[in-house]
């Protein structure tokens, strides 16, 4: 029996488990974010070993007993952060081999029977990544609005925060949001809402999220501009994904196209009918799944991949009754 150890790390917290190779979870575990640009340069170290070690602990496992360990992780995005986290990796796990990527990965493995085809993440921010049938890859830089990427839960709060303000100072359409934003924020108006944002934000991250949510909601009642602002970021969503596919080939072909994250929860919204609409123009054979397992099973998967390991019914048998599956 092999044993894999697979890790999802998230810039809020860092998914672990252990599984055999027949789809059996051991052991899991959820620790702090370990996003290494988001913290002093040991954090990333020093959640990972005390992760790992514990696991092992528990087990009653030693370091040689690990087949493999594959790493999804946020953050991990250009060459120097892989120089990085792969020499924290080897000092962490000795002769055990393992494999880094960015974290876009597990979620496409997540929803397929084998590597191939496309993912769309929108969440709290966005990515796109593709692999066609040889092994290539493609993945987006993901590193913000100015390097060419946009699309995320943020951006979206950001684009409600804008309109609102546009319409409290009569310069585009009026929306709702000029009064549910304030509302949420405790305050009584859009001027009100100007202190809690400059000179410096006063506001947590997860409030200032919050506010996707009240597009959202504008947007399912009719609210005009809350429909143009999802169907633009969606627009921009599914030309990324198209981008990705195109690097690596597969843009004509009959190719399944992963949307995770919390920005695709419903299907019918004006951002998911977009989405659908602009890929298929694209990309006009794609064809668009959700995840069937969680992002720290995709990690397991792509374990699995790496030992030339088939997945089969039985392995997915086994990760549903483990609780694996979404």
């Amino acid at each position: 029996m092999k044993r894999i150890i697979a890790i999802d790390g998230g810039g809020t917290k860092t998914h672990l488990g252990v599984f055999d190779d027949r789809g059996r979870l051991l052991y899991e575990t959820l620790g702090k974010g370990s996003n290494h640009a988001s913290s002093d340069g040991r954090h990333f170290d020093r959640v990972l070993k005390g992760l790992f070690d514990d696991a092992l602990e528990t087990l009653g496992l030693v370091a040689g007993d690990i087949d493999y360990v594959f790493l999804g992780l946020s953050g991990a995005d250009l060459e120097s952060d892989f120089i990085k986290l792969e020499a924290a990796c080897e000092t962490m796990f000795g002769t055990i081999p393992f494999r880094v990527v960015n974290d876009a990965w597990l979620v496409l493995r997540s929803g397929l029977s084998k590597p191939y085809g496309a993912v769309a993440i929108s969440g709290t921010g966005t990515n796109a990544a593709a692999i066609n049938k040889e092994g290539k890859r493609a993945i987006l830089r993901s590193l913000g609005y100015t390097l060419g990427i946009y699309g995320g839960g943020l951006d979206i709060a950001r684009e409600g925060l804008h309109y609102a303000f546009r319409a409290d100072e009569l310069t585009y359409r009026d929306t709702v949001l000029k009064t549910t934003i304030p509302a949420l924020l405790g305050v009584s108006s859009m001027e009100a809402v100007v202190d809690l944002l400059y000179p410096k934000q006063k506001i947590d991250k997860k409030t200032y999220g919050s506010i996707t949510g009240l597009v959202y909601e504008a947007a399912a009642k009719g609210d005009p501009v809350s429909v143009e602002i999802l169907t633009r970021i969606a627009t921009f969503i599914a030309r990324q994904t198209a981008g990705v596919m195109r690097q690596v080939g597969i843009d004509t072909e009959n190719a399944p196209v992963v949307v995770g994250g919390r920005v695709f929860g419903d299907e019918k919204t004006p951002l998911m009918n977009t989405f659908r609409k602009i890929l298929k123009e694209e990309c006009p054979a794609a064809h668009v799944v959700r995840p069937k397992f969680n992002p720290m099973t995709g990690a397991y998967l792509s374990g699995l991949d790496e030992l030339g390991i088939k997945q089969d019914k039985t392995i997915e048998k086994n990760l549903m009754e483990s609780g694996c599956g979404l």
